[in-house]
């Protein structure tokens, strides 16, 4: 499994980020004790892709379920316009709806309620969008994944990332068990 999304170019991430977006980044202090990316706070989208942990796509029909290891996340994926929750209230994990694409399943989620786009201070506003497809590779060894998000609050333009994970025969998503370290 790759445990991080794949900036073209390598090297840090340099976002086209709105004044407003940079001057956040800027007071950013990773050590605050209200930073979740420091206790067992689930993550939200669309920073939960970039987990580098065992995942699993369950059919049920009208609804693919997306299951994350890290925090028990799992994704639900409405297949069909009846199944939506586009006007349910916003989630850390948004409202998603899927289509197939030749063999890519192509996912529109909207209704993200989560602050960060990543643990770099990037504070994303609630009019985030993501557009992500998920490819298997000709021998079903290996999940290619890219995401492009839309946030005019955050990004002047959208910004595409995109990772992979492999299959390794056995693996499974496993429950997580997240502690917390108190000194």
């Amino acid at each position: 499994t790759e445990t991080r999304f794949i900036i073209e170019g390598g090297g840090q991430p340099n976002y086209p980020l709105t004044d407003a977006a940079r001057t956040t980044r800027e007071a950013w202090d990773p050590l605050d004790p209200s930073n979740p990316f420091l206790t067992c706070t689930p993550k939200g989208m669309p920073i939960i892709m970039q987990q580098p942990n065992p995942v699993e796509f369950v059919d049920e029909g009208e609804v693919i379920l997306f299951r994350m290891e890290e925090f028990d996340t799992v994704r639900r994926i409405a297949m069909t316009a009846e199944v939506s929750t586009q006007r349910d209230p916003p989630t850390r994990l948004g409202h998603s709806v899927g289509r197939w694409e030749e063999n890519a399943l192509v996912v529109e989620t909207t209704g993200i309620d989560w602050s960060y786009f990543d643990q770099n201070g990037l504070r994303q506003t609630d009019a985030v969008e993501t557009l992500e497809r998920f490819m298997l590779d000709d021998d079903g060894s290996r999940l290619d994944y890219e995401v492009v998000v839309t946030d005019p609050g955050l990004f002047t333009e959208p910004v595409m990332l995109s990772k992979s994970w492999r299959w390794v025969p056995g693996d499974e998503v496993l429950p997580f068990d997240c502690t917390e370290s108190r000194e």
